[in-house]
């Protein structure tokens, strides 16, 4: 199967002379990458965007300002098509303050027609034959320059969302589900951003810290507020500081040296050569002199 190539929009001229292409259109399928996998402060970093004709991938972090693109998302005559919306449309609220009208989410209404594999790939496979490479699922988007491997994958999952809209709804009107489901997407548009917050004691929804005793709690918990603090400072997904079965093991281990550190599965090595050891071992230290019992709630 051939396709046109992808348009890369990595300047302001390619987005204006995009915006002009855009706009003609009554579909426009959207989709987004975040680096919420690999940053902390996690942010679309791709947006990609199909009509009937072009398939285009938009760099909003080459382009800068994209606020004009929100006035097609605004706009109530032009039907934008996502797949699993709700987190699309939460980081364009967030990232970009965009408004939302006029939504088709192609997940919800397979959902509506009871269709049990909701994800893109396996709808995909069943109504156009296509096998979608997810290798680059999870992939840190925020990470430039972008490979053109990279742009390829992208476009795919919103290249074949306008077709794949107008057959679901030849179905939601079969069976006279469209009403229902249109009500599913005004309340998409009208979805809040639910804001990012670290509560200290969520520690103890770690699978096993209700095991811990006292003093292994209060290692937990100042394990807990370090890495929440690392993740912040280095802008990096909190896991990838220290896991959460590391941040067990390590109140359940409570060493006493560097090269105790050694033993514990998941402990990144260059900790070890570093001066974030000897201030693991002073939280430990620490936190088993404590006596509070408040220490822990």
């Amino acid at each position: 199967m051939e396709f046109n190539s992808v348009v890369l929009i990595e300047s302001r001229r390619d987005f204006s002379k995009f915006l002009l292409e855009v706009e003609k259109s009554t579909h426009v399928a959207v989709d987004t990458e975040s680096n919420s996998f690999h940053a902390y402060f996690n942010r679309i970093c791709l947006i990609q965007v199909s009509t009937g004709e072009e398939d285009y991938v938009i760099d909003p972090l080459s382009v800068g300002d994209i606020q004009d693109f929100g006035e097609v998302l605004a706009n109530p005559d032009v039907e934008k098509i996502f797949h699993a919306a709700p987190n699309d449309i939460a980081g364009l609220k967030r990232d970009f303050k965009f408004v939302m009208r006029n939504v088709f989410d192609t997940s919800i209404a397979a959902k509506i027609l009871g269709y049990k594999h909701l994800g893109l790939a396996p709808i995909l496979l069943e109504y156009f034959g296509i096998s979608l490479n997810k290798k680059w699922q999870r992939h840190d988007w925020g990470k430039r320059p972008l490979k053109d491997e990279q742009i390829e994958y992208a476009r795919f999952d919103t290249h074949f969302l306008i077709p794949l809209r107008h057959r679901l709804v030849a179905e939601l009107e079969e069976k006279e589900l469209l009403g229902s489901a249109r009500e599913a997407f005004e309340k998409l548009c009208a979805q809040q951003i639910v804001k990012k917050n670290f509560r200290p004691g969520d520690f103890l929804h770690i699978y096993g810290a209700q095991s811990l005793d006292l003093a292994g709690k209060r290692i937990l918990k100042a394990l807990y507020l370090f890495r929440e603090k690392e993740a912040r400072r280095r802008d990096r997904a909190p896991f990838r500081i220290l896991t959460n079965e590391t941040l067990l093991s390590i109140a359940l281990a409570r060493p006493k040296n560097v090269q105790d550190f050694n033993k514990i599965k998941g402990m990144p090595r260059v900790y070890l050569s570093s001066h974030v050891a000897i201030h693991l071992l002073d939280l430990i230290r620490k936190s088993e002199e404590q006596e509070d019992e408040a220490a822990v709630k």
